[in-house]
Parts: structure tokens; C-alpha cells; sequence
């Protein structure tokens, strides 16, 4: 019941973290600079974790998400086609919620079972395509979760992303977060004090197995700070 709580908790900590990503990245989504931002930000984090995953990334959960905004009907129909296309190739749990007005809204998208990084970048790739060939600005990010293979793997993605520590935070639970800066990155939020962060690592011990888990987020970590059994299949 208290993990249940806690779960809770995180997540809605997260959401309200996220509102506010969007809200200091407005002007980036206005202006529509980042075509590339979360294609290139994967591609690194797969590299950079493949070997830190028990399985693997391919056996990992991804989630991906983008804060769009544009109008109503553009996002519609954006929403209609992303909807069709994901239902086609069967990759993933496709999931659409509105935000403060109708000309805005958050795609999220959840890897299945096992996926491979050329499927998962031709998903990222074509919505994408979709948003901008539709006149919808849009900022991006992905958590990636799973079971670590080593009990260092968190100081071993950091070293192999070039990050500064911008921030640590250890709860009762034994989850340790970490937030870094990675110029390898193209994905930033503010962190006060005039520093951004891109990059934020945690891992988890499980209390009864043992089992050390390794999330991790660019720009942040969404959701809570679990692993779903389907990321271990």
C-alpha cells in the first residue's frame, strides 16, 4: 500500500514537472526548431544503454512523448492518423491527452515485448513528419526502463554521456535520481540557477528480490519509478 502511494505520488510529481517543461520550452514549440531532437536523443540513449539492460535496449520498455500544440483540427486529424498508423505496425500502446485548450494536447507512446531501434526511429520519424507536414509545433522526450546488468550502470551511462551532475535525489524507498547536462544531448529543461538539464538517472532496488532497476529520461524521467514486467520479457 505504501509503494502504491508513494507510485502515485512520483507520478503525479512528474506530470506537474512535465506541465511545466511545456511551459518553458513554449517558445521552442512555437518556433519549431527541433525537427531532429527526439530521433537523435534515442539513438544515443539505445547506444549508450544497450549493453548497461540485462537483455538489452531492445527488451526495455521506451516511452515516448510529445507535447504538441497547433490547431484544433490539425491536431485531430494528426491524432486520427498517428492513431491508424500505430495500429498497423502494432509496436506499441499509442495514448492522446488533451492539456489546458483545445490547441494543445500530449502523445504518448509505449514500446511492447521486444522492439528494435530501426522500428522504434521510424515510428519517432513519422509522427514527426506528420506534425510538421500538419503546422503542429511540438517538444519531445522518452524514459527508457529496465533491469540492470551491473550495480554501477547509472555512473557508467553518465560517464559514457559526458554528463554534469546538476542534482541528486535519494528517498526511503531506495530509489536514487540523478539530473545531468549532456552537450551530446539536444533536449534540455530548466533547472533553475541558470542551468538546464537533459538527462535524469535512477536506479531502484527492489526490496524482496533484489532486482536493481535503471530508468532513465531525456529531458526527465515521466511516469513513476518502476519496471513493468513487459520490459523484462
Amino acid at each position: 500500500m505504501q509503494r502504491a502511494r508513494l507510485a502515485v505520488m512520483l507520478a503525479a510529481v512528474v506530470l506537474v514537472m512535465g506541465i511545466i517543461w511545456a511551459v518553458v520550452n513554449r517558445d521552442q514549440i512555437r518556433s519549431g526548431k527541433n525537427p531532429s531532437l527526439v530521433a537523435h536523443d534515442i539513438a544515443l540513449l539505445w547506444q549508450w544503454t544497450d549493453k548497461l539492460y540485462s537483455k538489452g535496449a531492445a527488451a526495455a520498455e521506451w516511452t515516448i512523448r510529445w507535447d504538441l500544440e497547433g490547431e484544433a483540427a490539425s491536431l485531430e486529424q494528426a491524432e486520427q492518423q498517428l492513431q491508424a498508423d500505430e495500429k498497423g505496425q502494432m509496436q506499441g500502446t499509442l495514448s492522446i491527452f488533451p492539456l489546458t485548450s483545445d490547441s494543445q494536447a500530449m502523445v504518448v507512446y509505449v514500446t511492447k515485448q521486444r522492439t528494435n531501434q530501426k522500428d522504434l526511429l521510424a515510428f519517432v520519424n513519422n509522427a514527426e513528419t506528420l506534425f510538421k507536414e500538419s503546422g503542429i509545433a511540438y517538444t519531445g522526450g522518452m524514459t527508457v526502463r529496465g533491469e540492470a546488468e551491473y550495480n554501477n550502470a547509472a555512473d557508467r551511462l553518465a560517464q559514457a554521456a559526458g554528463g554534469k551532475r546538476i542534482d541528486r535525489y535519494k528517498d526511503d524507498s531506495g530509489t536514487v535520481s540523478e539530473a545531468y547536462y549532456s552537450e551530446k544531448l539536444f533536449s534540455s529543461v530548466e533547472a533553475g540557477a541558470g542551468k538546464k538539464a537533459n538527462l535524469q538517472i535512477a536506479e531502484h532496488r527492489e526490496t524482496e528480490s533484489g532486482v536493481l532497476s535503471l530508468i532513465v529520461g531525456t529531458p526527465l524521467i515521466t511516469g513513476d519509478y518502476t519496471v513493468s514486467e513487459q520490459g523484462n520479457d
